[in-house]
This record gives C-alpha cells, structure tokens and sequence, in this order.
C-alpha cells in the first residue's frame, strides 16, 4: 500500500465533505443537516486514515481535531435550538444529540491518541459522563422525548471509553456490576411507566440505554480486560 495512502483518503474526504455540505447548506438553508451531511461524509475517510497511518497526529493533531469536534457539535445545538419548531427544551435535546454524534468520535480520537499525562484523570472523566448523561435521561423523561436518552446513551459509553483510555481501568466485578445495576434501572423506569399508565418512547429508550451503555462497555472492554 502507497505511504501516502492514509493522507490521500483524509484529503478525499474533506473534498468530498465540503462541496456536499456547502451545496446542502445552499439548497436548504439548513445548517444542522448540511453540518451532519458533511461530517457523516467525512468520518468514514478520517477513520480509513487513522486506523492506516502509523503517526495520524502528525496529520491530525488531537487537540485540534477535539476542538473542530467540538465547535461543529456546539454549531449544530445551537442551530437546532434557533430553528427548531418543538419547544425549546426538546429542540434542545435533540440538538444535543446530534451534537453529540457529531463530537464524541472527535473525542475519542482526542483521547486515544494524545499523550496519557495531558489526559484528565480517568475516574473524574468517567465520573462526569455518568452524571451528565444521568441529567440528559432525566431531562427526557420530564419532556417525554427520547432524544435525552438517546444523548445519555451516547455519551456514557464515550465517556466509559475515554476514561479508559485516560487509565482508568474498572474490574471485572464493577463491570458486571454495572450491567446488572442498568438492567434492574431499566426495568424499574418500565415498571414506574406502567404503573402510571404512561410507556411512550422516551421511557423505554431510557431503560434500553440504562441497560445497553454498561452492557456495549463490557462487551468492549472484557476480551482487553483479561490481559490486565
């Protein structure tokens, strides 16, 4: 394979991202779906790049890419909130989310691939995600729109990764634990519903998230794990 390979598909995809977004933008006027257009072109070719180069933060500095992650998921809430129809608070939920598709993967890299002692501690980035994303699940629920746990979903397990990759490294017991801590409040949040005669979507995307975030961290880091 050509060296040069990983950089030429990082290259196409920004060439292939912006014109497409641009026009979209153009076409639509629509800034959060032209953004996610783009960005949905671009990953596949960015991560095509980074699994094939042996030094991508020579082309793609994790700082930077965090911060382009970042300032595109923040455009993106934004621009949900100032054009949405919904109410604000559901708009916001739902620009969150997409914001969230958005940056996690920048995060990850971010984490990944930078130096571990430029890194927050593990256990306060891992302490984080799981509070956070606990205020998202909660703010759905009080909206009953399934954007809040589908926003918690996706930022525990960024969140579980990245505090992994900073060097926290749970055991095998806190692990299962956690898994059967998600299934018993998933099922406690359907039971609740029930009894109040009220499943919508937003409650049960809240128990299937309470149960998959902690099940998908074990999945990912068990076969790791039993080297340690």
């Amino acid at each position: 394979m050509n060296r040069r390979t990983p950089e030429l598909a990082l290259l196409t995809g920004l060439l292939l991202a912006a014109p497409v977004g641009a026009f979209a933008l153009w076409a639509t006027s629509d800034l959060s779906r032209s953004l996610l257009t783009g960005v949905g072109l671009l990953y596949p070719f960015a991560v095509y790049a980074v699994h094939h180069d042996d030094d991508p933060t020579a082309v793609l500095p994790p700082r930077a890419v965090a911060a382009a992650g970042t300032l595109v998921g923040g455009l993106v809430v934004a621009d949900a909130v100032a054009t949405a129809a919904l109410g604000s608070g559901v708009a916001t939920l739902r620009g969150v989310f997409f914001g969230l598709l958005v940056a996690a993967p920048a995060w990850a890299y971010a984490v990944g691939y930078a130096p571990r002692r430029s890194l927050p501690n593990g256990r306060a980035l891992l302490l984080a995600g799981v509070v956070a994303g606990a205020a998202l699940l909660v703010a759905g629920l009080f909206l009953e729109t399934p954007f809040g746990a589908a926003a918690a979903l996706v930022l525990w397990i960024a969140g579980a990764l990245a505090a992994r990759s900073a060097g926290f490294a749970a055991s095998a017991d806190a692990r299962l634990g956690a898994v059967a801590a998600g299934v018993v409040l998933g099922v406690a949040i359907l039971f609740a519903a029930l009894l109040v005669g009220s499943v919508s979507s937003a409650a049960v995307l809240s128990a299937v998230a309470l149960a998959l975030a902690p099940a998908v961290y074990y999945g990912v880091t068990v076969e790791t794990a039993s080297f340690e």
